[in-house]
């Protein structure tokens, strides 16, 4: 079970987590789950800080009868790399 947990969560072959050291990998997988803990805590209370985004209600592409709770980012022009022309 620690074999594919480990590859799960840090894409590390068997052999390769074999060959590691164990604490390192605790340290890893400790901090793995740290931060998915964060991200959990975030999307749980939807706070946004900065601003950035609203918390929105769409249909499900499975099921239309249910909805999905996603982000809406309010400006999307910092994610998107604007190429200069020569």
């Amino acid at each position: 079970m620690f074999l594919v947990n480990v590859q799960e969560a840090l894409g590390l072959t068997y052999d390769q987590t074999l060959d590691s050291s164990l604490t390192l990998i605790q340290s890893m997988l400790s901090e793995y789950s740290y931060l998915w803990n964060e991200r959990n805590k975030e999307e749980k209370t939807g706070e946004d800080e900065g601003g950035e985004y609203e918390w929105i209600e769409l249909p499900d592409w499975d099921d239309p009868t249910k909805t999905n709770r996603v982000k809406k980012y309010k400006d999307v022009g910092k994610f998107i790399k604007a190429e200069k022309s020569l």
